[in-house]
């Protein structure tokens, strides 16, 4: 058996020699789809063992318990210290100031011991020295180290005093970076590290902007070290007195979420890839298969049986197969190392440059599974090729499928098998067999209602009467008359595309998640309680240029949460920050008429721009579970000693990288009688925000103006950087696509010139077919294109909502965009197609027929 399949693999490779060439965008197609799952297996394959080995060190301690109301009692402290040692950590947000400029400061204030693990990074502390020592109260005042930036933003330097929330404190030195950095989740601000001692003294703790509370943290570092069974011991000690008990597993805050979105992104990319390099596979081995006929007929004269003929043309797919996923396991091995590092950065886990064998042995699997399923079907057409046929066709196609007796036969065996393999393996790359199940019975679905579609069109354009113009009568009658070439095209080009509009939907609802109303100018600066004669001057000075680009100002009030379901507030059990920031006294509330363009209601309605009705109120979606409240509940606040009930009509969120919001915004009409003042933000011209902040302080020196847009910038500019990734896989994706729709052509590439020879001879023009064939494959792309849009947008729905959990928005431009360009280049390249047809005397290629 051996001795016989040697050989027929040895010609099947020596017959290839010739036609390298034409398989490029085979192995290109191939390699894409490989290196994209290749490089996301890595990335999170480094991640993921980076959590389960350094959970600990990530969290700062085994264990993490919170809440935002308050300190631990001495019992509650008592049974803390009874699981292992323990350390405090509070953080908040703070007005930091000097006599002249003020900051906006993200506040840690450490207990004793602090680290557990880790090290905090200051070019100021040495290595093991106690961080209290370093802060500890000298001359009067309690030390803390602060972000570089805010030395800037303050005017100061190391050594020099400035006041965090009405207190003197000293720069002791700058903070790079805080072990539990992390699992500290999205914080606005400048870090800034200080002492619990400190901290007890700071004179106001209110927070300078609108929303913003308080965590008060405890790390445990197990005596024991048995994370599974501390955790459990702690959430059954804790959780029902209100405290959160979690690990490092349990989530390593807002950015981690965001690369976790991405990488369910590039799977998807990575799936879809494959698939398209999977169709590439099948129209490059079916116009191959139908033009190497001749080989084929040599072959079967001499006595070559069917399995010789199935070897000989499996040994070349393989072939090409090993190249290109090998081309791909290269390339996504060597993104994956160089970009480790840059991703651990930007998450805050140490990630060091590593190639894992798993995911690439996975990737590769994958790759050639998928080579294998798509040839399969071409590879039995060649085997059906009769000598008798062969010599009369000259190649001109290959006979079809007889689909009866392959799927009633051992023959369908290994195309089965090559299905089960594909979802094991992709089952193995994402954890969830419903997506990939999905993944494979949309694609299924998605094949068999084009090639139904362009059925019907075919059998539709036979009854019609002829058209009139002779180019789109002989272009019509090759559509409904081209029989398998037309349809093969139709679905190969109608799959990439479908696939290139669900990576657009996917790529700008990513794109709409990570950077939310960052589109919007983010303010530069903020500040509250202003008068009206106050906004007036700001107008007056942003109509006037002067380097300010927006400004937005917002009524603002403040009040105190007194019943929620006429229920007295003393009674709740808050969760949360933000439930505990609005039952912490007077809060800043607004109303407004719309919704501001950096938030989207989550919940129930927004109210008409005309509403006159009963007082409604929309809440921060956190306050749902915070306050233990639905829609159509009632809040009692108290304004001035007047009590105000209100109804719940939404829930909002809002991104604050597009601004700043209220916790509780109420309708038009409930505040009206009552004296407000305004928050007022500004966006400085991009290189102008000292410039600017130096303005409003000479112009509006009654008013402090806090810097924000360093801190917003900081998140904006990594989200900016996932962004960008996203649209440059979205881009190699689209490229991808229509790299396939480019070899789709080929198929029938002999069928065509023949025909074009014919026709020539009996004589049409160089220009007559050259029209008919470029409008002949327009009206296909067009006719691929109307399906695969409704298919597109509803399998990017359906995926947007399912696996990335995001939510549904569509940019119909640039998906008209992309069929536009793709329906031209079918055009053009159609027509390119029998180019050497026409441009040939006949008889040389008469004689090749």
């Amino acid at each position: 058996m051996m001795r016989s399949v040697w050989p027929a693999i040895r010609i099947g490779l020596l017959d290839m020699r010739g036609d390298l060439r034409r398989f490029l965008l085979l192995v290109v197609c191939l390699a894409v789809g490989t290196a994209l799952i290749a490089g996301v297996n890595s990335v999170g394959t480094s991640i993921t063992r980076a959590i389960e080995t350094g959970a600990a060190e990530i969290m700062g301690g085994d264990i993490e318990l919170s809440r935002a109301d308050r300190l631990a009692t001495p019992d509650e402290l008592a049974a803390m210290q009874a699981l292992g040692q323990v350390v405090s950590v509070i953080d908040t947000n703070l007005r930091a100031e000097t006599f002249t400029d003020e900051a906006f400061a993200d506040v840690s204030a450490v207990g004793a011991g602090y680290p557990l693990l880790g090290a905090i990074r200051s070019p100021q502390l040495s290595p093991g020295e106690d961080i209290g020592a370093l802060l500890a109260e000298t001359d009067g005042a309690h030390g803390a180290l602060i972000d570089g930036i805010m030395l800037d933003q303050l005017g100061i330097g190391i050594g020099d005093r400035f006041g965090l929330g009405g207190t003197e404190f000293v720069v002791r030195g700058t903070l790079a970076q805080l072990p539990d950095g992390p699992v500290r989740g999205f914080r606005l601000g400048l870090p800034t590290l200080i002492t619990a001692e400190g901290f007890a003294v700071v004179s106001d703790r209110t927070s300078p902007l609108p929303g913003l509370g308080t965590w008060y943290r405890y790390k445990i570092l197990l005596t024991d070290r048995d994370i599974e069974t501390g955790l459990a011991s702690a959430v059954e000690q804790f959780s029902a007195q209100g405290w959160t008990v979690r690990s490092a597993r349990d989530g390593l805050g807002q950015m981690v979420r965001y690369y976790d979105l991405f990488m369910r992104f590039l799977v998807i990319v990575g799936l879809g890839s494959l698939l398209i390099g999977g169709v590439s596979v099948w129209t490059g081995m079916r116009a191959y298969i139908a033009e190497r006929s001749g080989v084929i007929a040599v072959l079967r004269s001499i006595g070559a049986g069917r399995s010789r003929v199935f070897i000989h043309f499996l040994a070349q797919v393989s072939a090409l197969a090993v190249v290109g996923v090998g081309i791909g396991l290269i390339a996504g091995a060597s993104v994956a190392w160089f970009i480790l590092p840059s991703i651990g950065a930007a998450v805050g886990i140490p990630l060091t440059p590593a190639v894992h064998v798993q995911p690439l042995l996975v990737a590769a699997g994958t790759g050639l599974v998928t080579a294998f399923a798509f040839a399969y079907l071409p590879l039995q057409q060649a085997q059906g090729i009769r000598p008798v046929l062969l010599f009369r066709s000259k190649g001109l196609d290959a006979p079809p499928l007889d689909w009866h007796a392959l799927l009633l036969s051992w023959q369908a065996l290994p195309l089965v098998a090559a299905i089960i393999a594909f979802f094991l393996l992709a089952w193995l790359m994402t954890g969830d067999p419903t997506l990939v199940a999905a993944f494979g019975l949309a694609s299924a679905l998605g094949a068999a209602l084009f090639q139904l579609f362009i059925r019907l069109v075919q059998a539709g354009l036979a009854r019609l009467p002829e058209a009139g113009p002779r180019i789109l009568r002989h272009a019509l009658r090759a559509i409904s008359g081209a029989g398998q070439n037309a349809a093969t095209v139709a679905v190969s080009a109608g799959m990439a595309l479908s696939m290139l509009i669900v990576v657009l939907v996917m790529q700008t609802n990513l794109q709409q998640e990570f950077l939310g109303a960052s589109a919007f100018d983010a303010p530069t600066l903020v500040g509250s309680d202003l008068f009206p004669d106050e906004v007036e001057n700001l107008e007056t000075l942003a109509a006037s240029g002067n380097d300010i680009t927006r400004f937005v100002s917002t009524p603002m009030l403040r009040a105190r949460l007194d019943a929620v379901q006429n229920v007295p507030v003393d009674a709740l059990i808050t969760r949360g920050p933000e439930a505990t920031f609005l039952l912490a006294g007077e809060v800043p509330l607004t109303f407004r008429t719309h919704l501001p363009t950096a938030s989207r209601v989550t919940a129930g309605e927004w109210w008409p721009a005309d509403y006159a009705g009963p007082g409604l109120v929309s809440l921060h979606q956190s306050l749902r579970n915070g306050l233990g409240v639905d829609l159509g509940d009632t809040l009692t606040f108290s304004i001035f000693g007047e009590p105000i009930t209100v109804t719940i009509a939404s829930f909002r969120d809002y991104s604050w990288q597009g601004g700043i919001d209220f916790l509780a915004t109420f309708s038009p009409g409930v505040l009206d009688n009552y004296p407000t003042t305004l928050f007022a933000a500004v966006t400085a011209a991009p290189g102008a925000e000292e410039a600017v902040g130096r303005l409003l302080a000479t112009e509006l020196p009654d008013i402090r103006f806090i810097a924000v847009g360093d801190t917003l910038k900081q998140v904006t500019d990594a989200l900016g950087q996932l962004s960008f990734a996203a649209s440059l896989v979205g881009g190699l994706a689209v490229g991808n696509g229509l790299l396939v729709l480019i070899g789709s052509l080929a198929t029938g590439r002999r069928q065509r010139e023949a025909d074009a020879v014919i026709t020539k001879v009996l004589g049409a023009t160089r220009t007559d077919l050259i029209a008919t064939a470029a409008l002949q494959y327009l009206l296909l792309a067009l006719l691929a294109a109307v399906p695969a849009l409704a298919l597109g947008l509803g399998l990017g729905r359906v995926v947007s909502g399912l696996m990335l959990a995001v939510d549904f928005t569509v940019k119909l431009d640039i998906i008209v965009v992309v069929l536009v360009v793709a329906v031209v280049i079918t055009a053009i390249l159609g027509a390119m197609t029998i180019w050497r047809a026409v441009s040939t005397r006949p008889a040389r290629l008469l004689r090749d027929l």
